[in-house]
């Protein structure tokens, strides 16, 4: 059983809807448009968006959270297309979008800058004139340069859930641990930490334009010292 499996039942604890986030989002994206949701977990800001008008196709790569996604559409009767593909299988939707969004460091988990770059090019061919892209990942620049690995643990009445970055070579580590249910579960996988000098050159050679950076859902400006970068970039 994979960790993402084990982890499903817990992420929506884990991982909360956060109203800023939809909100930058629908700010960012234009209304009623068609959006794919690259990397959706469960699916809870795709369902967000799906209720807010607009027409939704969410993409997860561990088909227990696609399920999940689908199973919570079915419950609230929201018309909503989820598929287990990952990231690399962009190519394979057939259809154009109005808007494409990765958010929640799903990029990280890309294993180097050619694979960014394919996946970048992928998301510009996908999108409609004028569409939208929206990523979002940690702020790596920050975590290189000031060794900030720490991740608050977060604690639940049913559950203990554990982050740690660790470098290694030319990625970071990251290791998860679930405590639930008396056994302690942990997983590490590789993800490559992107930084905005590396991202903006690749967005711009798709031919992406007015393209902004923030530093969080907030619309504040990117610095070295925010949490996260953000990027919207228009084909």
């Amino acid at each position: 059983m994979s960790f993402y499996k084990i982890l499903t039942p817990y992420y929506d604890q884990i991982f909360p809807s956060n109203k800023n986030t939809k909100q930058f989002l629908a700010e960012n994206l234009r209304k009623g448009g068609k959006l794919l949701d690259v990397g959706a977990g469960t699916g809870n800001m795709a369902l967000a968006l799906a209720k807010e008008g607009y027409n939704v196709t969410a993409t997860e790569p561990e088909e227990k959270m696609a399920e999940e996604i689908r199973k919570k559409a079915l419950d609230e009767t929201i018309s909503l297309h989820a598929e287990a593909k990952a990231m690399q299988q962009l190519d394979e939707f057939t259809e154009t979008y109005d808007g494409i969004y990765c958010i929640g460091n799903t990029l990280a988990h890309l294993r180097n800058l050619e694979e960014i770059d394919q996946f970048l090019q992928t998301a510009f061919k996908k999108l409609n004139k004028n569409g939208v892209f929206i990523l979002q990942i940690v702020n790596f620049e920050r975590v290189l340069v000031n060794k900030d690995f720490s991740f608050p643990v977060i604690r639940k009445e049913n559950f203990e859930f554990q982050r740690h970055y660790e470098i290694a070579e030319e990625n970071i580590l990251f290791t998860t641990t679930l405590i639930a249910d008396g056994k302690t579960q942990s997983n590490t996988i590789p993800l490559y930490p992107a930084t905005v000098s590396q991202l903006l050159p690749i967005l711009e050679s798709c031919g992406f334009k007015e393209i902004n950076t923030y530093g969080n859902f907030n619309s504040s400006p990117y610095s070295i010292d925010t949490p996260a970068l953000i990027i919207t970039a228009i084909k």
